[in-house]
């Protein structure tokens, strides 16, 4: 009979600890003033990829009694991804909201200046109406759910990965007993 201890709660656990270490990882980033374009924000990647693993590798050895499927480490991966997903969108629109305001200002300055570098004979109208799109799409509530969207998807890709390397699946063994007649 296959092992059925659930994934969910355990998940639910590493995911919180993944979503602080990234908020965390977030804070610091934004205080040492580091651009968000900058290769250093690629580390939060590695925080996941390492947070994902954690959590598989744990379930698999201390709760799962050192075996794992690899359906049940994905699904470990995938549930504490999701779940560092949503606290770290709560994170990012109280980021874009109060902390840091002006990012939705400074992306789009930054769009404005890409549009007339690659356009330069763009007409005013068009560039208006370029930045209107912008606009719509870099409100606080647009760059939660995008964020939310993109870590969910990058933590199934990394937990499709990171699966394969900790599945440990278990043999079942058979013990002869030796029968005695009396």
């Amino acid at each position: 009979m296959e092992n059925q201890k659930s994934v969910i709660k355990p998940s639910l656990t590493y995911g919180l600890y993944l979503g602080i270490a990234l908020i965390l990882f977030s804070l610091i980033m934004y205080l040492l003033d580091v651009d968000r374009e900058s290769k250093l924000m690629w580390l939060s990647y590695l925080i996941m990829a390492g947070g994902l693993f954690w959590a598989m590798t744990t379930f698999r050895d201390k709760i799962n009694g050192g075996f794992v499927s690899y359906g049940k480490a994905f699904g470990t991966g995938f549930w504490t991804g999701l779940f560092a997903a949503i606290i770290g969108s709560i994170f990012t629109y109280i980021y874009v909201t109060m902390i840091d305001p002006g990012m939705i200002e400074e992306i789009l300055f930054k769009a404005e200046e890409q549009i007339l570098e690659s356009s330069p004979n763009m007409s005013d109208e068009q560039l208006e109406q370029a930045l209107s799109m912008t606009e719509k799409f870099t409100s606080p509530i647009m760059i939660t759910i995008w964020g939310f969207v993109a870590n969910v998807i990058f933590a199934t890709i990394l937990s499709l990965i990171i699966a394969i390397f900790v599945k440990r699946e278990g043999t079942i063994e058979i013990v002869e007993e030796e029968v005695t007649e009396e």
